[in-house]
C-alpha cells in the first residue's frame, strides 16, 4: 500500500495506460445525443499529454475505429478479429445512467503488457468492458511501481443478451486477491456499494469519488475528504477518467495524496462542462480564478499553465517544464 508519495517522478519514464478506445453514443441529460471518442484512456491520455507526462498506451480496437486521428501521439493496437467496443449512455433518468454496450473487442492480454526495467513509475488500470483480466493486472503490477486501478475495471459485467453493463462485488471476483498490490483504488459512489470498504482499505488506499461532494480517501487507519471545484453538468461522462488522470498526474510530479486528489476534483469538474474528451478554454481559466480553492497554489501554477498552454494553441514543452519545476 502506497498511502505516502511527495516523491517525484519526473523524468522517470512513461506512465503505464492501460484500457480499450470506445465508439460512444452518449445521451446527455437533456436529451440531446452525440457521438464520440470514448473509453477511460481517452479522457486520460488527453490530460497527461496536454501536461506533457510521457505515455504508453496498451489498447485494441476494430478496423472499423473511427478516431484515429485523435489517438496521434499513440495508436491502440489493431484487432484482426473483433471491431472496436461500443458503449450506449443515457443519462436522462434520474437515479443513474442506463449503459449498454454493443460489440466487443477482444481483450488484453498479459503478453500485451511488456516488462520494462527499469519500472514504470506509475501504471494505470482502466478497462470499462472487461477487457483486463485478474492475470492481466498481475501483470501490470509486475511492471509498475504505483498501480492505479479504477474499481469498473475489476467489478463491472456485461450481459450476454441485452448488453447491459451490471456490477458485482468485489469480494467475488479473482481481483480480490491482488489487492495488496494495488496502491490506489478509485470507485465512484455507486461503485463503492460493491466494495468493503473497511476490509479493503486493508490492503489500499480507497478514493470515492462523489460529484459536488468531492472525494473522500480511506486509507489504512485515516479518512479525509478533499472538496470539489464548482462545475456545470453537461456530460458526466469521463468525470471518473478524468479525475484519475489528475490524481495521477499529480502523484508523477511527487504531490501529496491531498494535493493530487485536488488536481483530479479540477479535471473531473471541467470534464462535465463538455460533451466527450474535454479540451481547455480561456472559459476554464476564468472559472478557475473565481475559485475559493486558488490559494492552493501548487493545484494553480500547474493548471494555470496547461490553460494557457492550450488557448494559444502552443507546444513550448520548456514553458511548461519550468512551470512544473516550481511546484
Amino acid at each position: 500500500m502506497h498511502e505516502r508519495d511527495g516523491q517525484k517522478r519526473e523524468g522517470r519514464g512513461r506512465v503505464l495506460l492501460v484500457g480499450h478506445c470506445c465508439h460512444d453514443s452518449i445521451r446527455t441529460p437533456a436529451g440531446a445525443v452525440f457521438e464520440a471518442l470514448g473509453g477511460s484512456v481517452a479522457y486520460i491520455s488527453n490530460i497527461l499529454d496536454a501536461l506533457h507526462i510521457p505515455l504508453q498506451l496498451i489498447s485494441k480496437v476494430g478496423s472499423d475505429f473511427a478516431y484515429s486521428s485523435l489517438l496521434l501521439p499513440h495508436p491502440p493496437s489493431f484487432s484482426l478479429s473483433a471491431p472496436t467496443t461500443q458503449f450506449f449512455s443515457d443519462f436522462t433518468l434520474i437515479d443513474d445512467r442506463v449503459l449498454k454496450t454493443g460489440h466487443l473487442c477482444e481483450p488484453i492480454f498479459p503478453h500485451d503488457v511488456p516488462m520494462h526495467f527499469p519500472r514504470y513509475p506509475i501504471g494505470l488500470a482502466v478497462g470499462v468492458a472487461c477487457e483486463i483480466s485478474a492475470e492481466t493486472l498481475g501483470k501490470m503490477a509486475d511492471a509498475c511501481e504505483l498501480l492505479v486501478v479504477d474499481v469498473q475495471a475489476l467489478i463491472r459485467t456485461i450481459d450476454p443478451a441485452t448488453g447491459l453493463v451490471g456490477l458485482q462485488r468485489l469480494s467475488q471476483t479473482p481481483f480480490q486477491r491482488l489487492l495488496h498490490r494495488v496502491s490506489y483504488l478509485k470507485a465512484a459512489r455507486n461503485e463503492a456499494l460493491y466494495i468493503d470498504i473497511e476490509d479493503v482499505r486493508k490492503d489500499t488506499v480507497v478514493i470515492v469519488t462523489q460529484g459536488k461532494l468531492g472525494c473522500s480517501i480511506y486509507c489504512k487507519d485515516h479518512k479525509f475528504t478533499v472538496p470539489a471545484f464548482e462545475a456545470e453538468e453537461v456530460d458526466p461522462t469521463g468525470a471518473g477518467d478524468s479525475f484519475l488522470a489528475g490524481f495521477s498526474a499529480g502523484l508523477y510530479q511527487g504531490f501529496s495524496v491531498q494535493n493530487a486528489a485536488l488536481m483530479g476534483n479540477y479535471f473531473g469538474a471541467v470534464t462535465v462542462g463538455q460533451v466527450g474528451v474535454p479540451t481547455f478554454s480561456s472559459t476554464d481559466l476564468q472559472k478557475m480564478q473565481r475559485s475559493r480553492l486558488l490559494t492552493r497554489q501548487k493545484i494553480w501554477s500547474l493548471v494555470r499553465g496547461l490553460l494557457i498552454l492550450r488557448c494559444s494553441r502552443l507546444s513550448h514543452t520548456h514553458e511548461l517544464q519550468s512551470l512544473v519545476k516550481m511546484l
